[in-house]
């Protein structure tokens, strides 16, 4: 079980997956533009996995997926499947800007 510096038990966890976006919000884009993290600098999806699993070891039972937009990130259809398999993880959620695409 993991436990805050307040006594709260921790069982949710964001993953940001992206920081790529196909908006450009205000608040999180500004006209000058932001740099984004270069691809080699992101975790994996293995490395996510990994995390996951320990931390689904020690009491997470809930994961949201964010980004920017986690939906352009390639291959996150299969990382949610792989996901769900993690034991002891119970709840995933996803945030998307729900933009239809072209």
């Amino acid at each position: 079980m993991i436990i805050d510096n307040h006594g709260r038990e921790i069982n949710y966890m964001r993953i940001a997956v992206t920081d790529k976006c196909n908006l450009r919000c205000f608040y999180c884009m500004p006209e000058e533009g932001i740099k984004f993290v270069k691809k080699d600098e992101l975790l994996s999806y293995e490395e996510m996995l990994r995390v996951c699993s320990i931390l689904a070891r020690e009491g997470v039972s809930k994961i949201r997926i964010t980004g920017g937009e986690p939906l352009l990130r390639k291959g996150i259809i299969d990382f949610l499947s792989q996901l769900s398999l993690i034991e002891g993880i119970n709840k995933i959620a996803l945030t998307t800007n729900n933009v239809a695409w072209p």
